[in-house]
């Protein structure tokens, strides 16, 4: 038996939420739909009748190489997982379930609702703040997998901050949280073969946040032309790659309202994005979401994966909350999930 490789996620550099809590184990995404209409968001225009909510609610399994396997976001993960942590006992263990879509089934195109959303989009706090660093705090999961031979998987959840000036330069800390598992099976397993001491937080450094290397490509500005925002965003490829666009740019940008706008047109304007209405995210945030299926790649006709993206964003302000990365079949499964919990200015470093 073995430990299959453990790896981080690439997906998103840092972390957006100074003072906002996120609780440390899930509500089901049905209960928080329930309890959140009590507070109804005004359906975004133009919306349509809906009889019913759909709900997507079904089990997740993650496999360790799903990524590598599927081969349709190839850079997802880097590094090792830590060694020598100890997750939390069973009774502990979070599973996962995808996040429910309140239109599950026949899901309109995405360009109407998204179009009517750039439109009334309001300021951001980072539209109003000042201060020498942009700011970014973030909570994935995904990243650092452990997967025994028999399937029983587990992955780490990480919460990473992040510091950038304008020239480029940029900071990040990181912290270690529990482990979470796609099924109870799988959460049972490797809370028995990984006994002993409860997994605890890992603190950030105590020298502080780290400066990471120069990036050639990652030091340029976002750019200020639709353009070229177009071109960043990749558009020329599959509407399931543009959606991983879209959560690498929020991850690693502080994005203006006129930004915001056009990011929402920019998609708007590009096939395969499906309009999923109002859903909750893993923070308990109400949003309006999109999904993209992604596409198999066409030299493994033989490979029966299916995969898709879901983003959800602000309905006031038109940021980007989250991101999840879900397969479809063979297994309805999740791959990766992204929580962007805060960006904002700051003068402090740390």
């Amino acid at each position: 038996m073995h430990t299959q490789q453990q790896v981080r996620n690439l997906l998103g550099p840092a972390d957006p939420a100074r003072g906002v809590v996120v609780p440390s184990a899930l509500v089901s995404a049905h209960d928080l739909i329930v309890q959140a209409e009590t507070n109804a968001l005004p359906p975004a225009a133009p919306a349509r009748r809906l009889t019913s909510r759909r709900v997507v609610l079904t089990g997740a399994v993650v496999a360790a190489g799903a990524v590598a396997t599927a081969g349709l976001v190839p850079v997802l993960r880097r590094g090792p997982a830590p060694t020598g942590s100890r997750p939390p006992q069973p009774v502990d263990g979070v599973v996962l379930q995808p996040v429910a879509y309140e239109i599950a089934t026949d899901a309109e195109p995405a360009g109407p609702h998204l179009r009517a959303l750039a439109r009334r989009i309001a300021d951001a706090p980072s539209d109003r703040e000042g201060g020498r660093y942009a700011f970014h705090r973030v909570k994935s999961w995904g990243g650092m997998i452990q997967e025994s031979p028999e399937g029983y998987v587990a992955s780490f959840v990480e919460e990473r901050r992040s510091w950038a000036t304008p020239d480029g330069r940029r900071w990040s800390d990181s912290t270690v949280l529990d482990m979470e598992f796609p099924d109870t099976a799988s959460r049972d397993y490797w809370t028995k073969q990984l006994s002993g001491p409860a997994l605890g937080r890992s603190t950030p450094p105590p020298a502080g946040p780290v400066e990471e290397p120069r990036d050639p490509d990652g030091g340029r500005g976002l750019p200020t032309e639709r353009a070229a925002l177009a071109h960043l965003l990749r558009t020329e490829q599959p509407a399931g790659d543009v959606a991983k666009a879209v959560y690498d740019l929020y991850v690693r940008h502080l994005v203006p309202r006129r930004s915001r706008v056009d990011v929402l047109t920019i998609l708007a304007g590009k096939p395969g994005f499906a309009w999923r209405g109002r859903v909750v995210d893993r923070a308990g945030r109400w949003g309006l979401a999109v999904t993209a299926d992604l596409t198999p790649p066409a030299d493994r006709p033989q490979n029966p994966q299916r995969a898709q993206m879901l983003l959800v964003f602000n309905p006031t302000t038109g940021e980007l909350l989250a991101h999840e990365y879900l397969e479809l079949a063979p297994r309805h499964r999740v791959l990766h999930y992204g929580l962007l919990l805060q960006a904002s200015r700051t003068d402090t470093l740390g």
